[in-house]
């Protein structure tokens, strides 16, 4: 996946949201600031990472950049995805605008 958000249509966003929250136990931020969903055991978790990269991206209500998890309840397996913000001012923290 490239580092451009992958924004969906609304129709689309609140179908992806059903299908996240049925499979959704928990989520939480850890103490070092990583986004963590605890999904039900026998889920897809690379699809439910790509579930929650969609929506996040689709809301853009978090302003920066970041790497999430997605874990399965037994807490034995997890996914990463990579969140991008696409805030107009991201680039400017890591030197790519000047």
């Amino acid at each position: 996946m490239n580092g451009i958000p992958m924004k969906k249509p609304k129709g689309e966003l609140h179908t992806l949201k059903t299908k996240f929250d049925a499979g959704l136990i928990e989520s939480l931020w850890s103490e070092n600031g990583e986004l963590m969903y605890i999904i039900k055991d026998g889920l897809d978790l690379n699809e439910y990472a790509l579930l929650a990269k969609q929506i996040l991206e689709s809301e853009g209500d978090i302003a920066h950049d970041f790497t999430g998890k997605v874990t399965n309840e037994s807490k034995n397996e997890f996914a990463r995805f990579e969140y991008r913000s696409g805030w107009f001012l991201d680039g400017l923290a890591e030197g790519e605008i000047e």
